[in-house]
């Protein structure tokens, strides 16, 4: 058996319509990612590239694209006060209801802003944002999709995009199943969670999405467990 797995092409809960799942099982699948967020490398992941991008930046503006619960905004904004910076958040989602919980997730964080939006059309102009983060998301995407999204993430940054996303390999896919049913009882977790490792790419492979994306400077990054970031500036 191959060490890396057949990428899988099945819709997770949140592709499908809103009526299959209900606003509290999707309010805990969310908090569920915050919780993996915070305690397995995600966020740490985050201020390691970001300050790469921001050196000597004392005002920053950034997009998250596919923002979920926008706990990395939030984390994001915490660290900026933290140093003195201004610092201004627009996080973005398909998903209304989606948005919904992130407004009350962000109700005490005025620098945050979030909007209904497509990452595939950014309803923003060209270099509007200094840094576009997209965490968790391009899995959910086939790759013509992945390079559409990386595309408008060069297209709306100035300084370039970070993405952060699942690497896919048997050993992940083992590990997120056993790590579901160990701390949830959701079952948009339980399912979501492991077939996210399926649909995702691998290092070469999201690679030659940044390229294909246009991208230069393209850097692929394995951070501990099972995360990959990908960062990129535009021509």
């Amino acid at each position: 058996m191959s060490l890396i797995p057949r990428k899988r092409t099945a819709l997770e809960f949140l592709d499908l319509p809103p009526e299959v799942c209900t606003q509290e099982e999707l309010a805990g699948s969310l908090a569920d990612l915050r919780t993996v967020n915070r305690y397995l490398g995600d966020t740490r992941a985050l201020f390691k590239y970001l300050s790469r991008k921001i050196q000597g930046q004392r005002q920053i503006s950034m997009l998250d694209v596919a923002t979920g619960s926008a706990d990395l905004p939030v984390a994001i904004v915490e660290w900026a006060r933290k140093h003195g910076i201004d610092i201004q958040v627009t996080g973005v989602d398909l998903n209304s209801r989606i948005i919904e919980i992130a407004h009350d997730y962000t109700s005490e964080y005025p620098e945050i802003k979030l909007l209904v939006a497509d990452a595939l059309q950014l309803p923003f102009r060209d270099h509007s944002f200094d840094v576009v983060l997209c965490s968790k998301t391009l899995h959910h995407l086939k790759e013509p999709e992945a390079v559409k999204a990386m595309q408008e993430m060069l297209r709306v940054a100035r300084r370039g995009f970070i993405v952060m996303d699942l690497r896919r390999s048997w050993i992940a896919y083992v590990l997120i199943y056993l790590l579901t049913r160990i701390f949830t009882s959701n079952r948009m977790t339980r399912y979501d969670g492991p077939l996210s490792v399926l649909k995702a790419f691998t290092d070469d492979e999201l690679r030659q999405c940044a390229v294909k994306a246009g991208a230069r400077s393209v850097e692929v990054h394995r951070e501990p467990f099972w995360l990959l970031v990908v960062s990129g500036e535009g021509a």
